[in-house]
């Protein structure tokens, strides 16, 4: 039986005289309430409240429903508090149907997901500002040996987002989800290495200082931690709230290694400086492969069978690029 009673409400627009039929499409789904009233413009207003586990399901439906009508909108709102509380669904997990209604259940709905990567994966002013203002920190903090400052650094974590927008397009074969999230990522991690190579040339590192000398080198728990990080980032993100990202932030923060990798370079250590970009390679890999893989178990997946049946196969590739480059990286580790 599943406990979650977290309720959303989704409020649909649409002409006035439409939408009668709403209720019958969505009969297989349990609803809570359901109101409708009419509205100014000769417009009418249907207000759902449901369980966080069906709100996914719905809004497929509604999507397929509305494009059909001129102006028509759904919104899907928060919900704060419902009096008196609604009572627990009683499911059984026998059935394929009702284990995917206990994954929904425990994370936000796609369409959400979507939403909230999207906005933090466009390649904007706004992001290569934060990824400026990171890397500067971060440098700072290497440079000096201030682990509180490098903290500060990994805390602000722009890189994260793209890599885990990557992660996600893969999972759902969204080919210009992806081509958004590796142009963003791609600037990123440019952009952190010049800034660190930068204030190498001006304030040359020693590679001696442990802050910069631990991300020289990738050792196995690096490769494990990165991948606890990247599964444990996926699960924040997906978590509606009840998971702190903060600390998955510190976690996998690609943003140090990168730095380190401009330090070095710029402070004429080209040995120390390819060392810390294979650190961050390694932490691009396993953020990925960790992603994918906490997706699907997750059961996010595409809203239609045709969709289903391209997003398999970009998983497939995907899982085989991921993996193929986490084992050269291992034997590369092995040989050293």
């Amino acid at each position: 039986m599943s406990k979650n009673t977290k309720t959303q409400l989704i409020e649909i627009i649409l002409p006035k005289g439409r939408g009668d039929d709403i209720r019958e499409l969505l009969y297989e789904h349990p609803l809570e309430n359901y109101w409708r009233d009419a509205l100014d413009d000769n417009q009418t207003r249907i207000r759902i409240l449901l369980q966080i586990g069906v709100v996914e399901p719905v809004l497929d439906i509604l999507d397929i429903y509305l494009k059909e009508l001129p102006d028509a909108k759904a919104i899907l709102l928060p919900v704060e508090a419902v009096v008196p509380r609604p009572e627990s669904k009683e499911a059984d997990t026998e059935s394929e149907q009702d284990q995917d209604d206990v994954k929904r259940s425990n994370r936000i709905s796609r369409h959400e997901l979507y939403d909230d990567i999207i906005a933090g994966c466009t390649l904007s002013s706004t992001y290569l500002a934060m990824v400026f203002l990171s890397a500067v920190i971060a440098a700072i903090g290497l440079v000096r040996g201030d682990m509180a400052i490098i903290i500060g650094a990994m805390v602000l974590a722009p890189l994260l987002t793209p890599n885990v927008a990557l992660a996600l397009a893969n999972t759902l074969g969204d080919t210009e989800l992806a081509a958004t999230s590796i142009k963003t990522a791609a600037a990123g991690l440019t952009l952190a290495v010049i800034i660190g190579f930068a204030i190498g040339i001006i304030f040359p590192a020693d590679p001696a200082i442990p802050a910069i000398a631990a991300r020289t080198r990738v050792h196995w728990s690096d490769l494990l931690l990165a991948l606890a990080s990247g599964s444990a980032g996926v699960l924040a993100l997906t978590s509606a709230g009840q998971l702190s990202l903060i600390g998955v932030m510190v976690a996998v923060a690609l943003m140090p290694p990168l730095v380190t990798a401009g330090l070095m370079f710029g402070s004429g250590y080209v040995v120390q400086g390819f060392g810390a970009l294979q650190l961050a390679l390694a932490n691009v890999i396993c953020v990925n492969l960790a992603g994918i893989v906490t997706f699907l178990i997750q059961g996010i997946r595409p809203a239609t069978w045709w969709e289903s049946s391209k997003a398999k196969k970009a998983v497939k590739k995907s899982l085989f690029i991921w993996i193929s480059l986490l084992m050269l990286l291992a034997l590369l580790l092995a040989f050293e």
